[in-house]
């Protein structure tokens, strides 16, 4: 499913934590907080990321996904 997260003022960034799993390819979303735009917009914990903003991440480190995220300032899906 494609989930778009968009910021709010009044939330200080998306409301997750993101990681990978040891033994397992790619990165998965961690704690959800809850009221956040990262709950608004559907995100589980243990959902696998497969693209972000249109990109596919397969194969990228932890640090370009999340580079890919913060590309966008207000919104990321």
């Amino acid at each position: 499913r494609l989930c778009h997260v968009r910021k709010v003022p009044t939330f200080d960034g998306y409301g997750f934590n993101l990681h990978a799993e040891k033994g397992k390819p790619g990165q998965y979303i961690g704690k959800v907080d809850a009221g956040s735009p990262a709950e608004a917009a559907g995100l589980r914990r243990g959902d696998r990321i497969l693209e972000v903003n249109g990109h596919a991440i397969a194969g990228e480190s932890h640090k370009q996904v999340v580079a890919r995220i913060k590309q966008r300032p207000g919104d990321a899906e």
